[in-house]
């Protein structure tokens, strides 16, 4: 009984670690993950960090702009970064917060088809 406990304790923890995604998302297909969800928030995120981007690591990098992440309590802010293997005929398109009668929610950067 203990182990079918543990076991399943284990397989809960590894299933639940699939949902929370990453914090950057360049989905590659161009779709967001199966039960995305929308949160909306009353308050404003802060204006977006100007940031001096660093040199193109390498010919045909992209860079992938920061963006200001809500964790259920503030805003903090995720730093951008040089994507040296973008996929083919795919358009980076920034993450940006949007503002509705419900509040404000963002939606994730993603590639999309050119």
């Amino acid at each position: 009984m203990q182990r079918k406990y543990i076991a399943a304790c284990i397989a809960g923890t590894f299933l639940l670690s699939g949902c929370v995604g990453h914090m950057h998302s360049p989905y590659r297909d161009g779709r967001a993950p199966i039960g995305l969800q929308i949160s909306f928030i009353a308050k404003a995120p802060p204006a977006p960090r100007r940031v001096s981007i660093p040199p193109r690591p390498v010919i045909g990098a992209v860079w992938i702009d920061g963006y200001w992440n809500w964790t259920g309590v503030r805003f903090v802010w995720v730093d951008g970064f040089w994507d040296r293997n973008p996929p083919r005929n795919r358009i980076w398109e920034r993450s940006r917060w949007v503002h509705s009668k419900q509040g404000w929610y963002r939606t994730p950067g993603r590639w999309r088809e050119r």
